[in-house]
């Protein structure tokens, strides 16, 4: 019996990615899940979540764990380590010191657009989060050197070596998820996907609520109004002054999202995902304070941004 472990996983979306994966094996595989990942002690994955989007056959074990020294008790069995973004460090020595000569087999899935960076761009992410040195520059590498030399397969949304194309099972698994419905250009509502600035201290409430007052102005300009969509972190009593779309489905699942007119936000991996997999109309804006971020992308972020979105444009106040 092949023997699955995944660590990593910090949303919905991430489940995701790991279904695609896991529907296409061929054998049958029990699941060892190390628990506790959250972006901002918020975006919580729960046991139902993860019964709900993996394929768990009816003989499929999940066993859910709390530690990584629980990984050298995984059963007998060929191993496949299934991480997001990066191996983790600690996991896979933890598995290779208990079994040394057992098969042990990578794959890494995509974290989100931050994937797509490199340690300079992680590093500047983790700053953002709060992150000090040298502590940031030491991880940034550590994730650099893992994702280079401890990955067997990389099972990417985004083919780079094929102008970043759609992988098609990942494909597949978000629109079998999604269901039926597609954007509607006639619906009367653009949905700014926000983000979590205000959590991480890179923005003021106030500032950013006055910048989305501003999109909102320019969207009634173009005839429609806008809706927002809370990001899964932030408390969404700060849109109160707002008509807003709340759930606990990843924008690029949730029906309501996905059949709007459009989409507007930062660059952000939700407004990608739903211009790549819905052909939805997207608008990508800058946040006013924030404009380093767009000149400290990646060139592989840059390329993946400009197959999908258009160029980011700025809205006035």
């Amino acid at each position: 019996m092949r023997q699955i472990v995944i660590t990593g996983v910090r949303s919905r979306t991430h489940l995701v990615h790991l279904a695609a994966y896991l529907r296409g094996l061929t054998e049958q595989f029990h699941v060892t899940y190390l628990a506790g990942g959250t972006f901002l002690g918020k975006a919580r994955v729960t046991t139902g979540d993860i019964r709900r989007l993996l394929p768990l056959g009816p003989d499929t074990h999940l066993q859910i764990i709390q530690s990584v020294g629980a990984l050298a008790g995984v059963p007998d069995g060929p191993l496949t380590y299934l991480s997001v973004g990066a191996p983790g460090i600690k996991p896979w020595v933890t598995m290779r010191r208990a079994a040394p000569r057992r098969p042990l087999r990578t794959v890494v899935t995509d974290e989100g657009l931050g994937t797509y960076g490199d340690w300079r761009t992680r590093r500047a992410a983790w700053r953002r989060q709060g992150g000090g040195e040298p502590w940031t520059t030491a991880r940034a590498l550590a994730v650099e050197g893992a994702v280079r030399g401890l990955t067997s397969t990389r099972f990417a949304m985004y083919d780079v070596g094929r102008g970043f194309a759609l992988q098609s099972r990942i494909r597949d698994e978000f629109l079998a998820h999604a269901g039926d419905r597609r954007p509607d250009r006639e619906d009367g509502r653009v949905v700014f996907l926000s983000s979590p600035w205000v959590e991480i201290g890179a923005l003021a409430e106030k500032d950013y609520l006055l910048h989305i007052d501003a999109v909102a102005r320019d969207t009634a300009a173009r005839g429609k109004r806008l809706v927002v969509r809370p990001h899964p972190a932030e408390d969404p009593a700060r849109y109160r002054d707002f008509e807003t779309i709340e759930g606990d489905l990843p924008a690029e699942l949730d029906p309501a999202v996905i059949g709007a007119s459009g989409a507007v936000g930062g660059t952000s991996t939700a407004l990608l995902n739903l211009a790549a997999l819905h052909d939805m109309p997207t608008t990508r804006v800058v946040t006013p304070g924030l404009e380093h971020l767009e000149t400290g992308l990646g060139r592989e972020q840059r390329e993946l941004l400009s197959r999908y979105l258009p160029a980011a444009v700025t809205v006035s106040g």
